[in-house]
């Protein structure tokens, strides 16, 4: 080999090692920075949802094809056309009437001679008392109130036999609770079969259809009670 070779070889080297060193270099750094696309999909997803929603036509002012639901559309108990006067009705005497029975049921609390009355009456009182505070609520919601309760109603005790329960005391106060008790339901029964055929609200119907199978259900046992004591 000449003397020119041996200066030749090493410079062509030396500069193919180079231009390798840069290639690598720069395929390194563009793997690293994001491409303008991929930083304004970047961008994109993280934006909040309320910004995203901001760019859709309804935001914008223009009409949207799903009309948003209020309250009412949604079965508010004040929404008006979602109850009408059976309801009303309903839910306005249903409250006295069973304030009545709550009323009865505590005297067996302390009067009562058998511990199958005074079982009984506690359940009266577990099952009615939610009812009154929702029915409540409704009434509330439409801006009605209860009725008195001393209102004529079916199944309302008079208040000579209100007095006459609370004189009574031992067994003659069972027989009377049970006797009273089945009239009382029986008038509950009327009234939940009325709201049944004309209400309109559907949490109402669905009440009353509960009270006519509950007290149903009561009477028999009381009846069965009453055959015992004969």
């Amino acid at each position: 080999m000449t003397s020119f070779s041996r200066i030749v070889l090493p410079v062509a080297a030396g500069a193919v090692a180079l231009t390798m060193l840069a290639g690598c270099s720069g395929s390194g750094t563009d793997a690293a920075a994001p491409s303008p696309s991929a930083a304004a999909a970047s961008d994109t997803a993280a934006a909040s949802p309320s910004a995203v929603a901001s760019d859709t036509p309804s935001a914008a002012g223009e009409p949207s094809d799903s009309p948003s639901e209020s309250p009412s559309d949604a079965g508010d108990p004040g929404d008006a056309a979602g109850h009408n006067d059976a309801d009303i009705s309903f839910a306005k005497t249903m409250i006295p009437h069973h304030l009545q029975a709550i009323d009865m049921a505590g005297l067996a609390r302390t009067q009562a001679g058998d511990q199958w009355i005074r079982d009984l009456a506690a359940k009266i009182t577990e099952t009615q008392d939610p009812e009154i505070r929702t029915m409540k609520g409704w009434l509330d919601g439409w801006g009605e109130e209860p009725l008195p309760r001393d209102h004529a109603m079916p199944g309302m005790l008079a208040k000579a036999d209100m007095a006459k329960l609370a004189q009574a005391d031992g067994s003659p106060f069972d027989r009377l609770f049970v006797t009273l008790m089945i009239k009382h339901h029986q008038g509950a029964i009327k009234m939940a079969e009325e709201e049944i055929a004309s209400g309109a609200f559907a949490d109402a119907k669905a009440m009353a259809k509960t009270i006519v199978g509950t007290q149903k259900a009561e009477i028999k046992e009381m009846k069965g009670y009453l055959a015992k004591l004969k």
